[in-house]
């Protein structure tokens, strides 16, 4: 049997979580009409999405989603925020999860199982019989969502911006999605290095923008390997290609003339600068 997790609720604000509570009451707590502070308002509006009035879980719910986001971000940062209420605000406000994860120290503080009050306390049911939120259902197993977890739920919009600012990892993730809006923003973030570049150019590439933007960038293409990948990409258009073939090495152009995994135009145009070379 899973274990009862208990929520921290202040004294002067459990009546109007008491199962029988009347309506107007707990209404008061989603119209802001209670003396509480923000983040103890967030934990009630919490609280009340598991009530047994339809209307009000779903006045909660949609209450919840009206946060203002430093709020969220706030809330989800602090060690003191309820698990499962992390869980929930990571799923509506995927964005505020992440600033809160990344401005995290690396190796977070674990949350306690329980928060004991003296005052007063409201039980949340267990695990096994407990409804959720029909609109927003609160994940189950993980107090913290993963990057690629974040990723899944978050719309096109938010990630393009996070690939336009994340970190390495988020690049890394980010430069594989499917979208081509999304995978083109990671090679505009102004923290991407080199290596990364380098290591995208030499990999198989759907995307024709994320190339073109490489080949565009002058101190990227200053970079012999990073040219060199370029040349080797089947991607690459034929013209750049054979533009930057003239500074590669006798060597590497060796290495393409025998190449079969390159274009024939690429391969001959080896040949002919080569033979070029033999005869000066």
């Amino acid at each position: 049997m899973a274990e009862k997790a208990s929520i921290t609720i202040p004294a002067h604000l459990a009546p109007f979580l008491r199962p029988d509570a009347p309506y107007p009451e707990k209404m008061k707590v989603v119209s802001s009409g209670v003396a509480a502070s923000p983040s103890e308002r967030v934990t009630l509006l919490f609280v009340l999405c598991y009530d047994d009035n339809q209307e009000i879980k779903s006045a909660a719910l949609s209450a919840l989603k009206g946060l203002p986001l430093p709020l969220v971000t706030e809330i989800y940062a602090s060690p003191d925020t309820y698990p499962r209420l992390k869980e929930l605000l990571a799923r509506i406000y995927p964005q505020a999860a992440v600033t809160a994860i990344q401005a995290a120290p690396k190796e977070p503080e674990k949350l306690p199982e329980e928060f004991e009050d003296e005052e007063d306390s409201a039980e949340e049911p267990e695990d096994e019989s407990e409804e959720e939120p029909e609109e927003e259902p609160v994940a189950e197993n993980e107090a913290y969502q993963s990057k690629y977890q974040l990723a899944q739920s978050m719309g096109v919009g938010d990630k393009i911006k996070m690939a336009l600012t994340g970190d390495k990892e988020w690049r890394s993730l980010l430069i594989k999605d499917s979208n081509k809006l999304v995978n083109s923003a990671v090679v505009k973030n102004p923290r991407i290095t080199e290596p990364e570049i380098l290591a995208i150019a030499k990999s198989v590439i759907q995307n024709d923008e994320i190339l073109r933007i490489i080949c565009q960038n002058k101190e990227w293409i200053k970079n012999i390997s990073i040219r060199k990948a370029l040349v080797l990409n089947n991607k690459t258009p034929l013209p750049v290609a054979l533009r930057f073939m003239g500074f590669l090495t006798e060597k590497d152009l060796q290495g393409m003339a025998k190449s079969k995994n390159i274009s024939s135009v690429l391969a001959n145009n080896a040949r002919r600068v080569l033979a070029g070379k033999r005869k000066s």
